[in-house]
């Protein structure tokens, strides 16, 4: 998370994580930070709102989040169909299990894309 630039506004830690012009409407964006490849987020635009999300599906672990199917407002993994809300990262599907995705709040500014301070942890599948 060092290669970011910080931001501090309403007592919260935010990070530049890319420029408004590189989350397209419909579309979500990988976000990688250095130190862990599970250490992801996937950004996107829904009706010109941004909704900030862990990328690594907890069903299977993969960083798919991103190019993930879009219907209203969630977003389904595109490797096996979990679905999640993209304002709250709830799985919608409680018949998949009841992991969900960390949400992060998210704004832009002045032609940039910030992102709520990620707090990572490594995975329990990992430990």
């Amino acid at each position: 998370m060092e290669n970011f630039e910080v931001l501090v506004k309403d007592s919260k830690t935010y990070l530049k994580v890319c420029n408004s012009n590189e989350v397209f409407e419909g579309k979500g964006k990988q976000i990688i930070f250095e130190g862990d490849d599970d250490f992801q987020l996937a950004i996107f635009r829904v009706n010109s709102k941004l909704f900030a999300l862990e990328n690594i599906c907890p069903h299977r672990h993969a960083d798919r989040i991103f190019e993930g199917i879009i219907k209203e407002h969630t977003v389904m993994c595109p490797l096996h169909g979990w679905t999640y809300s993209l304002e709250t990262g709830q799985n919608i599907n409680q018949k998949q299990g009841i992991r969900s995705l960390k949400n992060y709040d998210v704004f832009e500014s002045d032609g940039y894309v910030y992102v709520e301070k990620p707090q990572f942890e490594i995975p329990k599948w990992r430990r």
